[in-house]
């Protein structure tokens, strides 16, 4: 106990006899205890001294004038909590004694036998100790459990722990928010998808036999939107804790993972539909290429048939026809050639400038079915896009509306600056005059990777089609018209002066796009 003897022992004494008090210091400072003394000799002292420091342990008199032992118990229960507390006193009988433990007190002494003080004293500092210990180590515990259950809990995999008989122990939050509530046993029928279910109850059944981790691929139906998810589903034989690790066949020992692959997989398809239309458009600008080479040719030879022609209107009209025809085809293929070449980066691209490439490569459709078109933007309006997608999208929009209206329908292209959260924004539309859209296709709206293919439903995006949802506002429709808008962000200088723009685009002049389709119609006609 040298180590003990160092360490000042912090002692409050409730005597009111400074005999006695003075033998049982002395006692103490013999066995070298070094003890620091606060001296109480009525209520008021204790009650005051109990409140000014704190203390390891507490001497008290069991009999006072004006206070007793147990009120002193009581007291220093209610201010101290489990400090140790021995009582010493001149007679003390057996069933005091023993009420006086029962209520609390660590010890007692008799002053004719204060050999015993010293012992009582370190025994009770001694537990004192190892109960401190003890309640920091079980707090530490608390807080370690509570940790790591909300680590386990942020973690987004589906995490549980089941018995053989796949009972469920415990699981994270993850499993609470994906499956319907009161789900007992992991191997639930209700959210698993019935193709899958069979080959994991195989592989589970084959795992518990020969006590294998395994591992399958699974779709799981999610109980927030009802929609079936692919996770990889992984369950691991708990071994117990002795030290030959068997297997210990108790409630707990497999502890099964699920993570989330729905976003993976369709990323990987998303690339390997990338990689098939970059295959696509290395072949389209090939062939677009090699179109080219004859369409020159044909240039020249219509050259030479016009200086032979001289003096005969009705071939110069149709040799005018043929190189409307040629110049078109040549436009084609030089797009074709654009959609390969353009950066994959987002740029600054003219509004004007790709509409009407857009509304060019359309123009013998319109023609064909006499529809009307205009195209109003104010010059110098730009954004900041992939120019290849935006331009596709743009494609997707006008193909649909030319799908969506009749022989002598309209079609109105439009871009236009905007506030948007008060900060400047550009909005192209796409108007038409067709039959609309069916309210159950307008509320399946979607990015271009699952929009339904009909009658003048868009197919959404933006700078980026990963982006398309947060910058693409749903389609506007009537039982007679539909308005696509497009927001992509803005160039950075492109709407910093202020911009008129009609506001009915409809009553603008027609545009070179347009006149080109009037001539046309003119001449098919």
């Amino acid at each position: 106990m040298a180590e003990e003897a160092k360490r000042p022992v912090r002692i409050l004494m409730l005597e009111d006899s400074p005999l006695d008090a003075e033998l049982a210091v002395a006692r103490l400072e013999k066995a070298d205890l070094a003890p620091e003394v606060t001296l109480a000799a009525n209520r008021a002292q204790f009650e005051q001294a109990l409140q000014a420091r704190p203390y390891d342990l507490i001497l008290a008199d069991y009999a006072l004038p004006d206070f007793d032992g147990m009120a002193a118990l009581a007291l220093t229960r209610e201010k101290l909590g489990d400090i140790p507390l021995i009582f010493i006193s001149g007679r003390l009988g057996e069933e005091v004694a023993i009420d006086t433990l029962q209520r609390g007190a660590t010890d007692y002494v008799l002053k004719h036998r204060l050999e015993r003080l010293v012992p009582a004293v370190l025994r009770a500092l001694k537990e004192s100790e190892e109960h401190t210990t003890r309640v920091q180590a079980e707090a530490m515990f608390r807080q370690s459990e509570l940790r790591f259950r909300q680590v386990i809990d942020a973690v987004p995999q589906m995490i549980w722990i089941a018995a053989p008989d796949c009972k469920l122990s415990y699981s994270n939050q993850a499993w609470k928010d994906l499956v319907p509530d009161g789900t007992t046993h992991w191997p639930d029928r209700k959210i698993f998808h019935p193709e899958d279910y069979g080959a994991c109850m195989d592989a589970w059944a084959a795992a518990l036999e020969r006590n294998e981790p395994f591992t399958i691929e699974v779709r799981l139906l999610r109980r927030t939107d009802r929609t079936w998810r692919w996770h990889l589903f992984k369950l691991t034989p708990i071994a117990a804790s002795g030290d030959g690790g068997e297997f210990d066949e108790t409630e707990g020992n497999w502890l099964g993972t699920a993570t989330d692959l729905q976003d993976q997989k369709l990323n990987e398809e998303a690339l390997r539909t990338a990689e098939k239309l970059s295959v696509t458009g290395r072949m389209a600008a090939a062939i677009a290429h090699e179109i080219n080479n004859p369409l020159e040719s044909l240039t020249n030879l219509l050259f030479l048939i016009r200086l032979e022609s001289e003096g005969n209107e009705g071939a110069l009209q149709f040799l005018d026809m043929t190189e409307n025809e040629l110049e078109r085809i040549s436009s084609i293929t030089k797009q074709t050639l654009q959609f390969y070449r353009d950066p994959s980066m987002p740029v600054e691209v003219d509004a004007r400038q790709i509409l009407d490439e857009v509304l060019r490569l359309f123009a013998t459709r319109l023609a064909a079915k006499r529809i009307e078109t205009t195209l109003h933007v104010e010059p110098g309006i730009a954004f900041e896009a992939i120019k290849g997608e935006i331009r596709q999208v743009l494609i997707n929009l006008v193909n649909n509306a030319i799908d969506a209206v009749g022989a002598c329908g309209r079609i109105d292209v439009e871009a236009r600056p905007i506030q948007h959260e008060s900060k400047p924004g550009l909005e192209m539309l796409v108007h038409d005059n067709g039959s609309g859209i069916a309210p159950e296709q307008a509320e399946n709206y979607s990015p271009p990777s699952s929009a339904p293919k009909a009658p003048s439903v868009p197919v959404s995006a933006s700078g980026s089609p990963r982006e398309s949802s947060k910058n693409t506002a749903a389609p506007s429709t009537s039982p007679a018209a539909t308005t696509a808008p497009i927001a992509p962000p803005p160039a950075s200088n492109s709407l910093s002066k202020p911009t008129q723009v009609c506001a009915n685009p409809r009553t603008q002049p027609v545009d070179k796009a347009n006149q080109e389709w009037k001539h046309y119609k003119k001449g098919s006609s």
